[in-house]
């Protein structure tokens, strides 16, 4: 079984194709949505559905910020293993069957569904993001010892204690939760990539900005100097 912990923020046009596609999940699973205290109707959406596989935390707090959300949901969450993935239907369910099944398979501590393993760019994305990508993965592939094809990815399976053991460690902000499971983390942990289907947005807006790429910026330097 496996937690799946979904962040959200101003989501509403997402959310509910979001819980019609569960349908193609081949695993057993409860679901958290942990909203960051949305300003849409996202509250109100999730008050609609009814099922018991799925639970919603609305984060309270000043500042936004997924790492937080991401973490929030951990705390809550009841098994094991924990997956996480967006809302906004850029990561497939069925990509998440295929990396829960390798997951288990071979014994993994962390699976990554990477946008650049096999390829480049993001295919129908719009070109300048892949680039923007590339460079902060190029970037820390100087700086850290190369551990993934894609470590800004959001959708990822990762043992739950690990996360809960390392913590503390984190850097905890920001948007970039695997970032600190990979680099923040003392255990010397079995890692695992593979190519995932990114897609367009369903819907809404991406949540980049200048603020969010130099609160990263603080994240790696955080990160190397810990």
């Amino acid at each position: 079984m496996i937690s799946i912990i979904i962040p959200t923020l101003n989501e509403s046009k997402n959310i509910l194709k979001f819980v019609k596609n569960l349908k193609f999940l081949k695993f057993k699973y409860e679901l958290i949505f942990v909203d960051d205290d949305s300003s849409d109707n996202s509250n109100q959406i999730f008050k609609e559905i009814k099922n018991n596989k799925i639970n919603f935390i609305i984060r309270k707090a000043k500042k936004k910020d997924l790492s937080k959300s991401v973490l929030l949901g951990i705390d809550k969450s009841r098994y094991d293993n924990v997956m996480i993935m967006d809302c906004d239907l850029q990561h497939s369910l069925k990509d998440a069957n295929k990396m829960k099944s390798i997951f288990f398979e071979n014994k993994l501590d962390l699976i990554i569904g990477s946008r650049f393993l096999k390829k480049k760019y993001f295919g129908n994305i719009f070109f300048i993001r892949s680039m923007f990508s590339l460079f902060f993965i190029f970037v820390i592939n100087i700086i850290f010892v190369k551990k993934t094809t894609d470590p800004l990815s959001g959708f990822f399976i990762c043992k739950k204690a690990i996360i809960i053991n390392n913590k503390k460690k984190f850097f905890s902000r920001g948007y970039k939760i695997l970032f600190d499971i990979i680099y923040n983390t003392n255990s010397n942990i079995k890692i695992k990539d593979i190519q995932i289907n990114f897609k367009n947005r369903a819907g809404g807006k991406s949540k980049l900005s200048l603020k969010i790429i130099l609160i990263f910026l603080t994240q790696i330097i955080y990160s190397k100097m810990r």
